[in-house]
């Protein structure tokens, strides 16, 4: 068994982790801290590739794997949280249910402009009722002649005030069992009828702005229809399953920030005649954090390395999103508490870490819901 990267995906990381060590690292304290989303990022992200990395090459992709994404977003995440999930949610969720479901005409009007950061993506599924049960949504499709009018609301919809279009799901067939008449649509943001609120304040990803999306009676023409009409939530779970993989990365990438943060404190702070690191407990500290970066990171390649494959990956890429968010979670912890009073002050970046992990493990499935889903690929 062969755990080495290609010499390409090496040189690829290398490139990567210098893009974020230049572009992103630099203004992550700043952005967190002034709530707004660097979008100049993405038209650089876009000039490099990144943001097409994984799309067909004729819509200007770059025809990659699960596994270049998961190496791009850990180098992304390990500079900026905040800053990284905006490009997820671009990139993994609007692009990747354009790509998955879209029409010839709507990958190019949405796509293709999409990987160039011409248009930015938003993707709303949440609302005030549905949240892990997502068909308890409550927005509404009614057909008018061969056209649809949109109404409701989607609650944490990230990037919606900066986005150009959003994909929002909605019930078209209300008659239909649960999950079998939901819909999706894509919808320019510049539509009559929609408007976003003004940005939440959360706890942490501050750059990455999510608002509430409300329909007043949006009329769509048919080619907004995205996908099959009442089999939307089949393409939901398609992308949110490979976008669990990416979100594994995004933690490890977190995790080892804060590691490596805290590793550095504890080398060079001084107590009782000795840096810290040389204190059993300390150094203990270290080794559970190292260990729980690298086996989160090995669940994720190899959930990459499945789906890249062509082999089932479900119950591995939602493990990898259990095991690393959650990991992630320890580490950022276990990194704040190593620094003592300097990692509490606002200044320090072990904050921004601490505060940047409990969202991971609500989004893109919860840790709860995950492990349903792992129960039912064992049989149990």
């Amino acid at each position: 068994m062969d755990f080495r990267l290609s010499e390409e995906q090496e040189a690829f990381r290398r490139a990567a982790t210098a893009f974020a060590e230049k572009e992103v690292a630099p203004i992550a304290a700043a952005s967190d801290e002034e709530n707004v989303y660097p979008v100049h990022l993405l038209r650089q992200m876009a000039n490099l590739g990144y943001l097409g990395l994984k799309f067909p090459v004729e819509y200007g992709g770059g025809g990659g794997g699960s596994l270049e994404m998961a190496i791009l977003f850990e180098e992304l995440a390990a500079a900026s949280a905040g800053i990284t999930l905006g490009a997820y949610c671009h990139v993994v969720l609007a692009l990747t249910a354009i790509a998955r479901l879209g029409t010839e005409d709507q990958k190019r009007r949405y796509l293709a402009p999409g990987i160039r950061a011409e248009k930015i993506g938003a993707f709303g599924m949440t609302e005030s009722g549905a949240g892990s049960d997502v068909t308890a949504i409550s927005t509404r499709a009614r057909r008018v002649g061969d056209d649809y009018v949109l109404s409701g609301a989607k609650l944490f919809c990230t990037n919606s005030p900066i986005a150009d279009f959003i994909i929002l799901s909605a019930v078209t067939d209300p008659e239909a069992p649960p999950g079998r008449g939901i819909s999706l649509f894509v919808v320019d943001k510049e539509t009559q009828g929609l408007s976003v609120s003004s940005p939440f304040r959360t706890l942490g990803m501050h750059p990455a702005q999510t608002a509430e999306v409300a329909l007043e009676e949006v009329h769509l023409l048919s080619e907004n229809l995205l996908g099959e009409e009442n089999r939307g939530l089949a393409g939901v779970l398609t992308a949110l399953t490979e976008g669990r993989i990416v979100a594994a990365a995004f933690a490890v990438g977190i995790a080892r920030a804060a590691f490596e943060a805290a590793r550095q404190y504890a080398k060079e702070r001084r107590q009782f005649g000795q840096p810290i690191s040389r204190f059993q407990v300390i150094a203990h500290r270290l080794a559970d954090m190292d260990t729980d970066i690298r086996a989160a990171r090995l669940l994720t390649y190899h959930a990459a390395w499945l789906a890249d494959n062509g082999r089932p990956f479900v119950k591995e890429a939602s493990q990898a999103k259990v095991f690393a968010t959650e990991a992630c979670s320890r580490v950022a912890t276990q990194a704040m508490h190593i620094q003592g009073a300097y990692g509490y002050v606002l200044e320090s970046p072990a904050q921004r870490y601490y505060r940047e992990t409990p969202v991971l493990e609500i989004g893109e499935g919860t840790s709860e819901v995950l492990r349903d889903v792992i129960a039912k690929e064992l049989g149990v």
